[in-house]
């Protein structure tokens, strides 16, 4: 069976918004890597949880509409607060 229209879009949305964090964490430890001393236990926390994300993302099944919306639900929020919260500090690592 194929996907409708609307659920390949909000499957790649949901997918998109975990890119969107973990790309933020990703920062978030090339940040950190670049202190004078670098917090080693913020970096592990950081690198477990994209990697928790990434075997999220993978897991994630267009078809379970289900588990897509709580994805978009649980991580939209997260991101904007984050891009909003470090949006001028990021600005500076590039």
């Amino acid at each position: 069976m194929g996907w409708t229209q609307e659920q390949s879009i909000n499957f790649e949305c949901a997918r998109e918004v975990i890119n969107d964090l973990m790309a933020i964490y990703t920062t978030k430890i090339y940040a950190e890597k670049g202190k004078a001393i670098p917090d080693s236990e913020l970096i592990n926390s950081l690198l477990a949880e994209r990697s928790r994300l990434h075997q999220e993302r993978s897991a994630l099944d267009a078809d379970d509409d289900v588990a897509v919306a709580a994805v978009r639900t649980k991580y939209n929020p997260i991101v904007r607060s984050l891009r909003e919260e470090h949006r001028e500090e990021w600005s500076k690592l590039v």
